[in-house]
């Protein structure tokens, strides 16, 4: 089989990753996917560096197995923290790599940006780093929300307590004034609406699920890796039988799912 005939292989610690997936479909209709979902271990954002390594070692083991052409990444915590550990033959693209192609490319700007993720995500300042030593103009304030992958994972995002949520966790963004806000979890696209009601429609949020998709899209082009399946296919994978990740799958992806199956990693 040839290379580009292989599916992507994306994998998250969760559901969140679907918000990519969904993008990447949009964006490549014609590409087979793989995804893994860590459901026996998620949420990654509390977890220690170490584990979320070994679990992340041991999906892409599996997704190499498969084989793929390109792993994505679709875990800002696996992106942040583990990335660096990881020993793959597969080029990775992660939700990171949206963030240097932006801010490379944008060199002059002078924004104040907010960023929200995971309390591991937030405590590794990598998204900090990475802006600064590509824009040394950038002001950034950051704030971890744990409260809201939970929220997600049990359908809560339409829930009164959803709002009341973020406008706590928002409240310091609108004193700065910021003009950008960065999503720095693959869960928050989910909730995106309401967080552009509360910051107003002056602040620009950027959506790390479609920039990755427009990663991936132009690395196969530049790679020559584009196909076009006649019948494509998404398989999904998860390390513990989920019932809400099988219901809540079909909010988050708009595609027909061919095969969702549990296995040990």
């Amino acid at each position: 089989m040839k290379t580009t005939n292989l599916p992507i292989g994306v994998f998250d610690s969760g559901l969140g990753g679907l918000t990519v997936l969904n993008a990447l479909k949009n964006i490549l209709p014609h590409e087979s996917f793989i995804y893994f979902g860590d459901t026996a271990h998620v949420p990654y954002g509390n977890k220690s560096k170490d584990s979320i390594v070994q679990f992340s070692q041991a999906i892409i083991h599996f997704l190499e197995s498969q084989p793929v052409k390109l792993i994505v990444v679709a875990c800002n915590t696996v992106s942040s923290i583990a990335l660096n550990k990881i020993k793959t033959q597969t080029p990775i693209i992660s939700v990171l790599d949206p963030i240097d192609d932006y801010f490379s490319t944008n060199k002059n700007l002078r924004l104040s940006v907010g960023i929200i993720g995971t309390e591991n995500t937030i405590q590794s300042q990598s998204y900090v780093r990475l802006i600064n030593k590509l824009n040394a103009n950038i002001t950034i304030y950051s704030q971890p929300c744990p409260l809201l992958v939970p929220i997600i994972e049990e359908g809560l995002e339409d829930h009164a307590i959803t709002k009341i949520i973020l406008m706590e966790y928002l409240e310091s963004f609108k004193k700065q004034n910021i003009s950008l806000l960065i999503l720095g979890c693959t869960h928050y696209p989910v909730i995106k609406k309401i967080i552009q009601q509360i910051l107003g429609k002056k602040v620009v949020i950027f959506d790390s699920a479609q920039s990755t998709a427009v990663c991936v899209n132009n690395f196969l082009i530049k790679n020559k890796l584009l196909y076009k399946n006649l019948r494509p296919v998404i398989n999904l994978y998860v390390s513990d039988n989920d019932i809400k990740f099988k219901f809540l799958s079909k909010k988050f992806l708009i595609y027909q799912i061919n095969l969702i199956k549990k296995i040990q990693i």
